[in-house]
């Protein structure tokens, strides 16, 4: 004869009597070991969201609170299933190593925690330093394990995403020493060669606000058809002001210059990769140059 778990059966001959008493006992004690776990993990979650809600750092306070919760319910889910009898561990195991990979590999989300964990046992980089990832350069504002606020220098933000940074290069310019600028000078006439790099040396030898522990220096580049030219270096911490210290580096220069009746020609201000940028002229305040 069949036999129903929990069920006593009994078999006087002619018929066959079920006692479903301990079943019905046994269902509501089950029932109430699961109204006992809903309850308690409506209690947990509400108990780590009012934990959560103390952290001051508003950006972090909006991860945990969209992430902690729901691992909280689901470790509670598990808990509760397990006290009504409900084995489902070896189950779960799977299913999360398998869900761990799959979303560590084949998810931008996984990519970007992992990024974000490497990010910190490298230390790449922290808040308030100046780094180069990729085309965009910037101010480290805020970092999470998933993301990086970076301030660009036209004085937008950017989120960009931790992966970047484990797929390119990236530049730490805090680190370095700074950033080093480049403009560029043309002389008229090839007579005034000798004192005006005499000048020049002099005037990048007392700029304030050059890095620390980096030289500037004067470099002879060329002579072209009408005028010689020569590159002047220096380094600076931020390259968010990286045009308003080539200006002010330029117009130094050019007063300097100046005053010792060494004739400049027309100038170009060269950008910090190198390539020619056109300086134009602009009103007389801190950042304009200039130019003849």
């Amino acid at each position: 004869m069949p036999q129903i778990p929990g069920v006593p059966i009994t078999d006087d001959g002619g018929s066959i009597t079920l006692d479903l008493g301990d079943l019905s006992i046994s269902v509501a004690e089950n029932l109430g070991r699961l109204a006992v776990a809903i309850l308690g993990t409506l209690i947990a979650v509400r108990l780590v969201k009012i934990a959560i809600g103390r952290v001051e750092e508003h950006r972090l306070r909006e991860q945990l609170l969209f992430f902690v919760p729901k691992a909280v319910a689901v470790v509670m889910t598990v808990a509760g299933l397990g006290a009504v009898g409900i084995d489902i561990t070896g189950m779960a195991a799977v299913m999360a190593t398998i869900g761990f990979t799959g979303a560590v590999v084949f998810t931008p989300v996984g990519q970007n925690l992992v990024a974000g964990a490497m990010i910190r046992i490298d230390h790449i980089y922290q808040v308030g330093e100046v780094v180069t990832i990729g085309d965009l350069h910037g101010v480290v504002l805020y970092r999470s394990m998933l993301r990086t606020e970076l301030a660009l220098p036209d004085g937008s933000t950017a989120w960009v995403p931790n992966s970047l940074f484990q797929e390119n290069q990236v530049l730490n310019h805090s680190r370095m020493g700074g950033w080093r600028i480049c403009v560029q000078v043309p002389l008229d006439c090839s007579a005034d060669r000798a004192v005006a790099l005499k000048v020049m040396n002099q005037t990048i030898e007392g700029l304030a606000w050059n890095a620390p522990d980096r030289e500037p220096f004067v470099a002879f580049d060329h002579v072209g058809g009408e005028a010689m030219f020569f590159n002047v270096y220096a380094w600076i911490d931020d390259r968010t002001l990286e045009p308003w210290y080539r200006g002010l580096l330029l117009n130094e220069l050019v007063d300097a210059l100046e005053e010792v009746d060494v004739s400049v020609g027309q100038t170009t201000n060269l950008s910090i990769n190198g390539r020619p940028q056109t300086k134009a002229i602009g009103p007389a305040d801190r950042g304009a140059s200039r130019l003849r």
